[in-house]
């Protein structure tokens, strides 16, 4: 019963992330925590800016752009990076939980911020 925030749950509604989970389980036997969400949010990202600049890697501003442009299916769901390189996402309010095989896991109760973005954005522009 436990409560916490993150962006991110195993229960969180986007087909990709169901696939990314069911996946998870199969090859590891368990369920995911926020880092490996985390990590292949990551590694799909940077998949995405190698393919979208054809891989070469060593144009490094198409690169550093494609990196930003952050077109690739988060298993958060709505994900873009803001004029601050930080993510514009979803926050919800989580609960520890038990799935139907006994297993803890952090459960979406809410999501009260939806695409929300730091606060300090405007004060920290990056080039």
């Amino acid at each position: 019963g436990f409560i916490t925030a993150a962006s991110w749950a195993p229960d969180s509604d986007n087909p990709q992330n169901k696939a990314f989970v069911k996946a998870f389980e199969e090859k590891y036997g368990r369920i995911p925590t926020m880092f490996a969400a985390y990590s292949y949010d990551a590694a799909q990202l940077i998949d995405s800016a190698i393919t979208k600049v054809k891989g070469n890697l060593d144009d490094k501003d198409a690169v550093r752009a494609a990196l930003k442009a952050a077109d690739f299916p988060s298993v958060r769901g709505s994900f873009r990076f803001n004029n601050n390189h930080f993510p514009i996402q979803d926050y919800h309010i989580l609960q520890i939980a038990k799935d139907d095989k006994g297993r803890a896991y952090r459960s979406i109760l809410t999501t009260p911020f939806k695409d929300r973005e730091d606060p300090f954005a405007k004060q920290c522009p990056m080039v």
